[in-house]
């Protein structure tokens, strides 16, 4: 057969029989020019971290500006004939003036290097203002020659010299009720699209894109570097942007080259400054001081080619917060002045499951451990054991009837301003802006629709207090924990005992226990403590180990359900495709063009319609089983249950175990010869069920106290980027504890960040995924933190939102400027002095999402493998 005349081209020309759908202009038999694309994103000029200065400029600010410097030589040495720069250029929208010269610096060297070359760029959420009338400082530089630069509307760039027709995206367009994207347009030889988007976890709505429709797809918005189908990609930052980049330590930084002609795609590497992330340290049982400064040394001086200028992290294996600070004073101050950045941190949370703290029966569990006591105290007897049945006799769950918060909706009249009507979605929501007046009132109205029930230690937690102090707001946790984990249960068996509680045990940790009765053997006692404190560590040891392996099965069996979802919509793509071209064929007949070379077919038309059903059929059946076991990857393979029973048992037999090993602490105590106040108004059987009550009151609240403490402590170093190591309570002092010691005296931000740190913990360790509290209202002291400490504070809170469905920020709006994708939704406060129009106002928000092309319900069915949607 000769060449024909005519050729139609299509993106994937090598593989004939798999055309772009639409394309049906055919093009001259000479070769078009050919097209290299360089892909870029996520710039993030401007980026500043861990406070590092040298002669006035930040150096991570530098590093990053050096990236793309290094970027722009590989450009010029590579020659591409369009650069696209796919969002998040600056990582703010109003980057300071050296991060424009630094971009401008660039384009003018791209200018000289690469006469005639376009520029493509399109606006991130970092480069985005929140007030949509403002372009943003990107804007500026679509007035350069050959630079595109879009921020608020798609638009489209057509380069008729190189047969390109380029569909920009900025990030202001795909939240705005994210319209369908313009169809490639069919005269052009190349189609390329370029936007700012993650892609779509599960069920999650986003902007279809159909890879068949475009020559590539140049995404930004993913710092790693991914690929979701050959023709589109995501480049990945060029520097580790994270605050915490601990998760990208191991991955190259550079940009993509993609040749539009033969399909291919290339990777270029941009050398950054290294980051190192450790593999745990263990040093051993806990107490032991010198040998954690010993093992960090020895770690730390073995990372090949030092850690001189390095961003380092330390994880040290069974380590808790407070046992980090050892590292207190020299030690650490010497290794933190070598690195750029260096973070030691405690070993991983063992995050408790609810169903480990909140049985449904706590009632009956509180019996038990008080059984068990008075059976040390040698009092237990029938008497006491009928006592104990009146007394709690109608408890059982700790688990409200309905949770704190449970606001889903505002509506209701804000005095001074009018009239609030919203709803509050799942997610982190930010009510922002306006006069300090107008969201202090929107933030009342919030407080009071969640607060609508008795008042608890819980429900005062949950609405706060304005201007507290550090010491107040760690004493409110720690009684909104201990009510938590049933220490109302005791009070209330205490107060149908009749007992009268000391005065200090109300509100905080009491300062004596009370006095068991009857003889105890200090030595017996003793020795239950050390057993105790053993068997502990092995069940914490065991615990670890099997949510480790927990981990590990979830995200075995996540992999395989998007393995299987994967390979399903390319089986339906195809069968999609090749149901189209019968269907095509069907209508023209022998008339029909070959798929292959455009002839027409002719005397070949009943085999090459015979050789299109078959590999129809063969799709259909091999996608049938895909989809089988996409359905069948639905529920939780068995195994899988079974680990998570195993972990939900070993983490009740952690709880059970601290409980334990707090009352026996208590005893300890009491043989030391702590005094509390006699029971002289009780007679002996309800006096001995009173000690044995007292005693796991104190031990709960003892327990509260150092939860929180650990998660407190966790969180403020997080959130100060290890500024603060850890939070402790000695002596009835709260101090928030640096490197080189207790921090006096506490600045405005140093109390902002142990107050966030210690609300957030709260929040962490009581929600119990929404069934005790339903959402959680951050204000004061939010806007005292620091720009760095702010930024990372989001972060963890919105980890929080497996626990807690609906986080509300009020703010003035500063972090949401900078980070505007975290946010699920936004709504904006009327200015205090505006007389008009909505008290709060939606605005745009969130990361912008994609899709990969999902065909409809019946055009599947069609196809053979998915069944009649319900």
């Amino acid at each position: 057969m000769t060449k024909p005349k005519w050729r139609q081209y299509s993106t994937r020309h090598s593989i004939p029989n798999l055309t772009r759908s639409g394309a049906g202009i055919q093009y001259a038999a000479e070769a078009p020019k050919l097209v290299i694309i360089a892909h870029l994103s996520d710039l993030h000029l401007g980026f500043r971290a861990y406070g590092r200065v040298v002669r006035g400029a930040d150096m991570r600010e530098r590093d990053v500006a050096a990236a793309f410097e290094r970027a722009v030589q590989e450009l010029i040495r590579l020659r591409p004939d369009v650069v696209v720069v796919a969002g998040d250029v600056f990582d703010r929208p109003d980057p300071p003036a050296s991060a424009v010269v630094a971009l401008a610096r660039g384009l003018e060297s791209m200018s000289t290097g690469l006469p005639g070359t376009r520029v493509l760029m399109v606006a991130g959420p970092r480069d985005t203002p929140r007030r949509s009338g403002d372009p943003g400082a990107l804007a500026v530089l679509d007035t350069l020659a050959n630079v595109d630069a879009v921020t608020a509307r798609i638009q489209r760039i057509e380069i008729d010299r190189l047969g390109l027709n380029a569909c920009l995206v900025p990030y202001r367009a795909v939240v705005r009720s994210a319209p369908p994207l313009p169809d490639p347009d069919p005269r052009m030889r190349w189609n390329l699209l370029v936007m700012h988007a993650e892609a779509a976890r599960g069920e999650a709505a986003g902007i279809m894109i159909d890879p068949e429709e475009w020559d590539y797809v140049a995404l930004g918005g993913e710092h790693q570097r991914r690929k979701l189908s050959q023709r589109v990609r995501y480049p990945g930052s060029l520097e580790r942007v994270a605050l915490d980049p601990w998760e990208e330590a191991g991955d190259e930084k550079g940009f993509l080259m993609a040749n539009l002609e033969t399909g291919q795609v290339s990777f270029h590497t941009v050398p950054v400054r290294p980051v190192v992330a450790l593999a745990p340290v263990k040093v051993g049982p806990p107490g032991d001081p010198d040998r954690v400064i010993r093992k960090v040394r020895e770690v730390l001086g073995e990372v090949p080619g030092g850690i001189t200028d390095k961003i380092v992290r330390l994880r040290v294996q069974g380590a808790r917060p407070k046992d980090l600070l050892a590292l207190q004073g020299e030690p650490l101050r010497a290794l933190r002045g070598e690195a750029l950045h260096l973070a030691v941190e405690a070993d991983k949370d063992l995050r408790v499951p609810a169903e480990a703290w909140l049985p449904v029966d706590h009632a009956a569990q509180l019996r038990n451990t008080v059984l068990a006591e008075l059976e040390h105290d040698g009092k237990r007897s029938l008497e006491t054991e009928r006592v104990l049945t009146e007394i709690l006799q109608g408890s059982s769950s700790l688990s409200p009837d309905s949770p704190i918060g449970a606001v889903q909706a505002l509506d209701g009249v804000v005095s001074g301003f009018g009239r609030v009507s919203a709803s509050i979605p799942i997610g982190l929501t930010a009510i922002l802006g306006g006069g300090g007046r107008a969201r202090r009132a929107v933030a009342d109205l919030f407080r009071g629709v969640g607060s609508n029930g008795p008042e608890t230690a819980l429900s005062r937690w949950w609405i706060g207090t304005d201007g507290e102090t550090l010491d107040g707001s760690l004493r409110r946790a720690i009684d909104a924990v201990a009510e938590s984990r049933g220490v109302s249960l005791v009070d209330a068996a205490l107060e149908a005992l009749g007992a009268t509680m000391p005065p200090e045990t109300v509100e905080s940790s009491p300062q004596k226990p009370l006095r068991g009765l009857g003889g105890i053997n200090p030595e017996q006692v003793a020795e239950e403590f050390k057993t105790a404190q053993r068997e502990l560590l092995a069940s914490r040891a065991d615990v670890t180990e099997v949510d480790g392996d927990l981990e590990v099965a979830i995200m075995d069996w996540m992999r395989e359900r998007q393995d299987a979802e994967t390979t399903l919509f390319a089986y339906r793509d195809r069968a999609r495709e090749l149901r189209r071209r019968i269907r095509g064929m069907e209508a023209r007949g022998p008339e029909a063009p070959c798929p292959t070379c455009g002839r027409v077919l002719e005397s070949h038309y009943e085999e090459v319609l015979t050789t299109l059903m078959e590999e129809w059929e063969s799709i259909v059946q091999d996608g049938t089983w895909w989809k089988s076991r996409w359905d069948q990857l639905e529920m939780k393979p068995q195994h899988l249950q079974d680990l998570e029973r195993t972990a939900l048992r070993l983490h009740a037999a952690v709880e059970a175990g601290s409980e334990r090993l707090e009352v026996l602490r208590v005893r300890i105590e009491e043989l030391d010869g702590a005094q509390a106040a006699p029971l002289h108004e009780l007679d002996d059987t309800k006096g001995a069920v009173a000690a044995a009550l007292i005693r796991v009151r104190v031990a709960r609240i003892a327990r509260s106290k150092d939860l929180l403490l650990d998660r407190a402590s966790r969180f403020v170093s997080r959130a100060s980027g290890g500024r603060v190591l850890a939070i402790t309570f000695q002596g009835g002092v709260v101090r928030l504890q640096g490197s080189d010691g207790a921090l006096t005296p506490l600045s405005e931000e140093d109390l902002a960040v142990g107050r966030i740190a210690i609300r957030l913990a709260v929040a962490s360790l009581v929600s119990a995924q929404g069934r005790c509290v339903a959402s959680l209202p951050i204000e004061h002291p939010f806007d005292s933190l620091d720009a760095e400490a702010r930024i990372r504070s989001l972060v963890l809170t919105k980890q929080l939102l497996n626990e807690v469905p609906r986080i509300v920020l009020f703010s003035r709006g500063d972090a949401v400027d900078v980070r505007p994708e975290l946010f699920d939704y936004v709504l904006e406060v009327r200015d205090d002095e505006a007389l008009t129009g909505p008290v709060l106002r939606p605005a745009s928000s969130g990361p912008g999402r994609i899709k990969i092309r999902s065909a409809s319900s019946d055009t599947l069915e069609r196809a053979g493998f998915v069944p009649t949607a319900t």
